[in-house]
């Protein structure tokens, strides 16, 4: 289970590092020169008790820097709203549709590649069956890092680790935790 998400991730890797032959990684990437970013990252998630749930997702993303990275204190600050559309492998074959607004806290590691701290949350519908979940409307409080390596001027290449919980918050009385462990990879596009 954990390795087929390891062996994912890591295929896509390959794939995109095969995509661009001769690129030299990082020229001309300069963080401070961007304002905003926008992304796609595909994702592999499992949760991690009761009823076994795969989860195969698609996470675009859209942010604006609030502090650029290396202006202050070295780190950056971004506001990123992020969608979620997943099919669930679970009892029967479902999907999830959601939104999170987050916080993105990020170390830039020379010109070519920076670490991230990422989390926020948000609502989410969820329509498969399965024991692990109680409700269709949840929230879904978030939390994971990642690391960007520039691939061009503009690009990133992303690789990310996401913790989720998502349960009604107390709306229902059967409100238990359904929790998955993500693993990301996709191209982040900055301007």
């Amino acid at each position: 289970m954990l390795r087929t998400g390891r062996k994912w991730l890591a295929a896509i890797m390959l794939a995109a590092l095969l995509a661009f032959p001769g690129v030299v990684w990082g020229e001309g990437f300069n963080y401070g020169s961007f304002n905003r970013e926008v992304g796609l990252r595909f994702g592999y998630g499992k949760n991690t008790k009761g009823a076994d749930v795969r989860l195969y997702s698609l996470l675009p993303h859209w942010g604006i820097f609030l502090i650029k990275p290396g202006q202050r204190w070295g780190v950056g600050l971004s506001f990123v709203v992020e969608g979620i559309f997943s099919v669930a492998d679970a009892e029967s074959t479902g999907f999830e549709l959601g939104f999170t607004p987050m916080l993105k806290l990020r170390l830039p590691l020379g010109t070519a590649a920076s670490l991230f701290i990422e989390g926020g949350a948000g609502m989410i519908t969820e329509s498969f069956d399965s024991p692990a979940l109680a409700h269709a409307f949840n929230f879904t409080p978030q939390v994971g890092g990642g690391l960007d390596i520039a691939l061009m001027p503009q690009l990133g290449l992303t690789v990310a680790y996401r913790f989720r919980h998502s349960s009604n918050a107390g709306l229902y009385d059967e409100n238990p935790a359904f929790n998955v462990n993500f693993f990301h990879a996709g191209l982040t596009y900055f301007y």
